[in-house]
């Protein structure tokens, strides 16, 4: 019977079958490629992470009166009144429009003043003018 190669033998058979001149390289292109991906990846996770800490609330004044911005979402909305969410990022507050207001457009960038509305809950405002 014929016993099987070693692992020394094996090795030395591979290294004559590559060859001394045969070694591999990278693309020249595989480092750029490798640096804009993490790059990408840096800026996306920045804005994923900020996104997340938006808030609608952007200040409040020493009357009470807040001032809000985000995107709008109709919750019930008729001719003559409107109650939506503003969002921004991850957040959002509920708002009551004064009777009489054309409702804003469905994901439509707002900026309105309101009073807090603890009566309507957590995260409520009644605004104070039409947006």
């Amino acid at each position: 019977m014929e016993n099987p190669p070693s692992a020394s033998e094996q090795a030395s058979i591979a290294a004559v079958a590559e060859g001394p001149g045969s070694r591999r390289h990278r693309p020249v292109w595989g480092l750029p490629v490798v640096v804009i991906a993490v790059v990408v990846i840096v800026v996306l996770f920045v804005v994923g992470f900020s996104g997340l800490f938006a808030n609608p609330v952007k200040s409040v004044s020493s009357t009470g009166i807040t001032t809000l911005s985000g995107s709008f979402e109709p919750y019930q909305c008729g001719s003559t009144t409107c109650d939506g969410y503003i969002s921004a990022g991850a957040r959002s507050v509920f708002v009551v429009f004064p009777r009489g207001c054309t409702p804003p457009a469905r994901a439509a960038t707002i900026t309105i003043t309101g009073k807090a509305a603890p009566d309507l809950g957590n995260a409520s405002y009644r605004a104070t003018a039409c947006p």
